[in-house]
């Protein structure tokens, strides 16, 4: 994306950085309906995922936490993925999201900035883009560049000389470049582990050198993932006793495991970032992997140790991590990012147009806790949480700074934090916070939305925020829909080819929700030939569904989006006289099962089955004396709609939603005892002939007969 010029707005904000804490930063604050832009000097989003040379990113990179205690809240990861995903997945996961939510078209891609100046205002800013250097204002600066960019080797340097070749862990990309070589791997975190798994089927010797005791997590844990062991009970304990019922499991697991190990933390399991690695253990005590103590000098290629061993190496491998680094604000403003003081680990004390977004080291994945911030911020900058006073704000962090160094100890105290305590304290802050709208973003697709039920989900659409188009066969000038509607004749496929084009053109190049609400209803008994109405409530109820979903669907994979068909309770509890609506709504109900099987895995797929509204679809039944009035209950619109919203927002798509308890009911019935379902509707119908329902209806001829009311 090119670099835009112009000057700041009343409350615009700029965020530093494309990987994760930009993303969704970006994406929550463009929820609360804030002004907003991002910077990322990459060609594209990702971060420290992407595979290039200003990354850490190699293709046997594997997350160290699961599934579960990795996605966002509001995007799932695929069920079908493995319970630590790879990079790759990762790298995709995020982009998904990204695009699900509209992130990209506010980012400025290649795009560096170079400083950033604080202004009476807010800041200045010195960028250079694709067009060259340039300067903006902005009233607000988020910074979330990230801490895994500049490598951090060991200070001050070990003495001695070392003759052989030095790396450190941001560089490394292949075990290959290693093949006949001896490597000294320095460090016991994760990327040591996995690096040295790797290592070890190339490099002619594997040396691991801890200059103090790991605890080496395995990533499953009696059959489940080891960090969700602890997630659960966090939920219930305090770190300490976790920590002992952890240390338990651990030496259960490891019960008879011999030979050569790591050396043992002397501290607690919990007391330092996890180590997670189901091979090196392994790996070690086979001997294919040697354990050495800290490093005291070097001689040649001779590597001398703390406990008097030494060794010949070729290489040594630096896995001794990053420091936190903002290289465009003032070092006067921030002299150490690593020791600043935030509030809730985002706000500074003394500046309110300064924020940060995944400056933190956190005990599980990063993600929900930027989630958690971006929203935290979002809520502080639309004015919906205000933020305490300096004092509390000092004695707070004060807090948390004691409590990190009781369980930590100097190590980045000021960056530490308890996942699961962090997320429920930012859950107490927005607790009763009016939450931004839900839908604020997002790119709608509605059928039929000329109609009854298309107006009242465009609107309500809309108020939440979302950007919606319609597709009608053509729209009442004297009642227009309250969204644009693109001219789609749905029972062509030519026709619903350019419609959806246009759509998406005019939400901006993707779709995230489809929402199939145009239908058509009519008399139509089963008994007769099918006429052409019968044809043309197949044509729109079904096979336009299918054709404008299937057009959809490419925009609506990219976006992990959602497809939600209205049924009807008749898909499941069939009336006579409408033969063909109820098939066709039937028909359409299958659809969508069969299109979750196939997509569901990047598609959540929702079918709705409200009961009788009362609408224009039902005037031609009534016209025909065949109302079913008495024998369906009309229900209010609002509440179908409501169900609707509630399908499109839910975590996960719901299946099956029934509009009412009384649908729940009859759906429940139809489902589970048919027979009894039948006989309810057959002595209902039975009564309304005999009250003379249908007696002026031609098409129920055959049913007053067979009910000995002919003539």
């Amino acid at each position: 994306m090119g670099a835009g010029r112009g000057t700041a707005g009343p409350g615009r904000v700029a965020v530093v950085g494309g990987g994760m804490a930009g993303i969704a930063a970006v994406k929550a604050l463009l929820q609360a309906g804030v002004e907003v832009f991002g910077v990322e000097r990459a060609e594209e989003l990702g971060g420290l995922w992407r595979p290039a040379p200003d990354t850490a990113a190699y293709e046997g990179l594997r997350l160290n936490t699961s599934k579960p205690r990795t996605e966002f809240s509001d995007h799932p990861m695929p069920a079908e993925w493995p319970d630590y995903p790879t990079r790759a997945q990762l790298l995709a996961y995020v982009r998904d999201y990204a695009e699900r939510f509209d992130v990209p078209r506010h980012f400025r891609t290649g795009t560096e900035l170079v400083a950033a100046r604080r202004t009476e205002d807010g800041w200045r800013l010195e960028l250079t883009g694709p067009d060259g250097a340039y300067e903006e204002t902005v009233a607000h600066l988020v910074v979330a560049n990230g801490h895994n960019h500049t490598p951090r080797l060991p200070e001050p340097p070990y003495p001695g000389a070392f003759e052989g070749t030095t790396s450190h862990a941001h560089s490394y990309r292949e075990p290959s470049a290693f093949a006949g070589r001896r490597v000294l791997v320095v460090g016991t975190g994760n990327s040591a582990m996995d690096i040295a798994t790797e290592l070890a089927g190339q490099a002619d010797e594997v040396l691991i050198s801890a200059r103090r005791g790991v605890w080496v997590l395995p990533k499953t844990l009696f059959g489940r993932p080891t960090d969700q062991w602890n997630g659960a009970l966090a939920a219930v304990l305090p770190w300490r006793l976790r920590q002992r019922l952890s240390q338990t499991m651990l030496r259960l697991a490891a019960r008879g495991a011999e030979g050569p190990a790591l050396p043992p933390s002397p501290e607690g399991v919990l007391q330092d970032h996890p180590t997670l690695s189901d091979t090196v253990p392994a790996l070690v005590r086979a001997g294919k992997i040697g354990v050495r103590a800290g490093i005291e000098r070097f001689e040649g290629r001779r590597v001398r140790f703390t406990d008097g061993r030494e060794d010949e190496v070729d290489h040594v491998l630096w896995c001794t991590g990053y420091r936190a680094t903002v290289p465009f604000l003032d070092p006067a403003l921030v002299p150490d990012p690593a020791r600043l003081p935030l509030y809730r680990h985002v706000f500074p004390l003394d500046d309110d147009a300064l924020s940060f977004v995944g400056l933190m080291q956190s005990t599980g994945s990063a993600l929900p806790v930027v989630e958690a911030q971006s929203r935290l911020l979002a809520a502080c900058l639309t004015g919906r949480l205000r933020r305490p006073s300096r004092d509390r704000m000092l004695a707070s962090v004060t807090a948390e700074l004691h409590a990190a160094r009781e369980r930590w100890g100097d190590r980045r105290p000021h960056m530490r934090i308890d996942v699961d305590r962090y997320l429920r304290q930012v859950a107490r802050d927005l607790k009763g916070v009016r939450k931004a709208t839900p839908l604020a973003g997002r790119r709608v697709l509605v059928t039929g939305a000329a109609g009854t039920f298309g107006r009242a989900l465009g609107a309500r659409f809309t108020e939440l925020g979302a950007r919606v188009v319609g597709l009608d066969l053509h729209a009442d000038a004297s009642a227009p829909a309250p969204v644009p509607v693109v001219a789609c004749d749905l029972t062509d496929p030519e026709s619903v080819t350019k419609g959806v084009e246009e759509a998406v053109r005019l939400l901006g190049g993707g779709v995230d929700v489809l929402v199939n609400n145009a239908g058509r209803g009519g008399p139509a008994p089963a008994e007769l030939r099918p006429s052409a109405e019968v044809h043309a409530q197949l044509g729109l109820n079904l096979l336009g569904a299918w054709d404008v979903t299937g057009a959809a669907l490419p925009h609506l994979e990219r976006a992990r989006g959602r497809v939600v068909f209205i049924a009807s309770r008749m898909a499941v509890l069939p009336l006579p006289l409408a033969a063909a609506y109820g098939v066709s709504k039937r028909a359409l109900a299958a659809y969508a099962d069969t299109l979750r099987l196939e997509a569901g895995t990047h598609v959540g797929v929702t079918t709705v089955y409200p009961s009788m509204v009362r609408s224009p679809i039902h005037d031609s039944t009534r016209e025909a004396g065949l109302s079913l009035d008495g024998v369906s209950r009309p229900e209010p619109l609002e509440g179908v709609v409501s169900a609707v919203v509630a399908a499109v927002t839910a975590r996960r798509a719901p299946r099956d939603v029934a509009t009412t308890r009384r649908g729940r009911a009859e759906m429940a019935l139809a489902r589970h005892a048919p027979s009894l379902a039948d006989r309810i509707v057959r002595r209902t119908v039975a009564a309304r002939v005999a009250a003379g329902a249908f007696a002026e209806a031609p098409l129920a001829e055959g049913l007053r007969r067979r009910h000995g009311r002919a003539g």
